[in-house]
């Protein structure tokens, strides 16, 4: 019997290419989501430092006027970074979302491509235990022959 093939093969690997491509572009555009992210995690971690650097010069009475507006000013930029990370993060949504529903679509019309694969490999399995069945029975049926033929 011969081996199965499914004439569409071409068409699954295509489509199961299209959809590792968008999903290859929506890690791309996540992977910059999360290093904003990540920018704003690590400014948030320096803000909260210098915050409590700057009350215990405070508490014990050695800061300067130079350093409560260094602070102030650290204070700003670093506010004003984590706003702009933001923005970055929110206008990439819409992008992040068209994306993922062509993912999904991507992913449906491979999956319709895989039903029928795997249809037609049900179907190729049924026809070939069909086959293998007809010939072990042709085979008892010889066999049954010659011991007929044997005991006359």
């Amino acid at each position: 019997m011969k081996k199965f093939r499914f004439r569409l093969q071409t068409l699954l690997d295509i489509r199961e290419a299209r959809e590792q491509e968008i999903q290859n572009e929506l890690a791309g555009i996540l992977g910059i989501q999360n290093r904003e992210r990540a920018r704003q995690y690590q400014l948030r971690q320096g803000i909260d430092e210098q915050s409590n650097r700057f009350r215990q010069k405070i508490s014990s009475g050695k800061y300067t006027v130079n350093e409560a507006m260094l602070f102030e000013r650290f204070m700003d930029v670093s506010y004003r970074a984590i706003d702009t990370a933001e923005d970055r993060v929110q206008s990439m949504e819409p992008v992040v979302q068209e994306i993922r529903e062509r993912l999904v679509v991507a992913s449906r019309e491979k999956k319709v491509v895989e039903k029928l694969r795997q249809r037609k490999l049900d179907e190729y399995n049924y026809n070939m235990n069909r086959e293998i069945t007809k010939e072990y029975d042709d085979m008892n049926q010889r066999l049954y022959q010659k011991k007929q033929m044997e005991q006359n």
